[in-house]
């Protein structure tokens, strides 16, 4: 009897979840991706991706740049 397309790709993933090799994938089939690093404001502790500098500064530019300057909100970034 011959295989189906099917039954060919989930023994390809059985194959790759017993080799630990399978990439995770949502229930649609998609990839998961992997999460972004992210850093808070000290101010107003708001989330923000780290490696995007230009979004950093804006959003440090939206505070009181004599109280706040961006090394302040982003001291582990921005080294002053």
């Amino acid at each position: 009897m011959p295989v189906s397309k099917k039954a060919k790709i989930q023994r390809e993933h059985r194959k790759g979840d017993k080799e630990g090799t399978r990439a995770p994938v949502k229930a649609n089939g998609l990839p998961v991706k992997a999460p972004k690093p992210t850093s808070i404001c000290a101010n107003c502790r708001k989330e923000l991706v780290n490696t995007n500098l230009a979004q950093l500064e804006a959003h440090a530019e939206s505070h009181d740049q004599k109280a706040w300057p961006k090394e302040k909100c982003w001291p582990e970034i921005f080294k002053g």
